[in-house]
């Protein structure tokens, strides 16, 4: 459980959120909002650090589980050596399977909140309100056999032939790069063809949980998807934007007079300027300065220390 009062009481509260790539900003653009909003903190400082090492070398395209886990290990280590942060969100599904094997979690001073454990609550929700439902869990390969959101929902009384799941493979990288190009749109028809189409009671209402950060930046694309593929009705459920709700607890609003909160970005790796594009937009529509930040991105190639598996 995250001390919220002991955040409250600090006059400035560094956030870092991260993610294996751009997805996980929407969060950091929600957390933005919600300070100026709440008025419950009197500054925020709320850095986004992108955990990707590697251009072209992302988690999922690591050969071994022990790699993905000693380069996030790496990354952790990095955020907190350069930002002292008081808290860190892990806005990636694929991150948040992995922390607990890191060796920065087993050290961690600080409280470190993953996303998973938010989307398995909103799903079960659903979920348990309909007993004739069914989950459809779309997420990169990494989440996917992770099987942390199924194990999750199994747990909270779901069972296993109630749930569908579908590895999205470089569906993450592609809506990075335009999440509303025509081969995102192909890529999302597939992945979902493929999970909806051989199950055998399609007419059972969908509760399709979006457990990659990235896929919500494509909501429209997976709507009108799963509009055609569903016989029956359907529900989106993307964590993305609950994430954060501990941080702004009911009955606190307005405890400060004015709320001021900064925005930076964070990157090992170049953003392109056809990601700024595409995701800005986007982003400015929730927090004009979290999209401002990402224009401004500061490329720092000493964030983490990292040397690949092969070297």
């Amino acid at each position: 459980m995250v001390d919220t009062q002991k955040l409250m009481n600090k006059d400035t509260v560094t956030i870092v959120v991260t993610d294996s790539g751009l997805g996980g900003l929407s969060v950091a653009a929600d957390v933005e909002s919600r300070v100026r909003a709440s008025r419950i903190y009197r500054s925020v400082r709320v850095i986004f650090c992108n955990a990707l090492a590697e251009k072209n070398y992302g988690y999922n395209s690591m050969k071994t589980r022990e790699e993905k886990i000693h380069v996030f290990s790496s990354a952790l280590t990095g955020m907190v050596k350069w930002y002292h942060p008081d808290i860190i969100l892990i806005a990636c599904n694929t991150l948040s399977v992995l922390y607990a094997e890191t060796a920065f979690s087993k050290t961690a001073q600080i409280p470190v909140v993953g996303i998973v454990e938010i989307g398995v609550d909103l799903m079960a929700e659903q979920l348990l309100a309909d007993t004739s439902s069914i989950a459809l869990i779309l997420g990169t390969p990494t989440t996917i056999t992770a099987a942390k959101h199924r194990e999750g929902l199994i747990k909270k009384g779901i069972a296993p032939t109630r749930i569908v799941m579908q590895a999205c493979r470089n569906l993450e990288s592609e809506i990075q790069t335009d999440p509303a190009s025509s081969t995102t749109r192909a890529m999302i028809d597939a992945y979902i063809g493929e999970a909806l189409g051989p199950h055998p009671d399609p007419a059972k209402p969908i509760v399709a949980g979006l457990c990659c950060t990235h896929y919500g930046y494509s909501l429209a694309i997976i709507d009108s998807t799963l509009k055609k593929y569903a016989a029956s009705t359907y529900r989106v459920v993307d964590p993305n934007s609950r994430m954060a709700d501990f941080l702004f607890p009911k009955g606190k609003e307005g405890l400060v007079p004015s709320s001021s909160c900064e925005v930076s970005v964070v990157s090992r790796t170049l953003v392109t300027d056809e990601e700024m594009v595409s995701l800005g937009g986007l982003l400015a529509r929730v927090s004009a300065p979290t999209a401002a930040a990402l224009r401004g991105f500061v490329h720092k190639r000493e964030l983490f220390e990292f040397t690949p598996a092969s070297e």
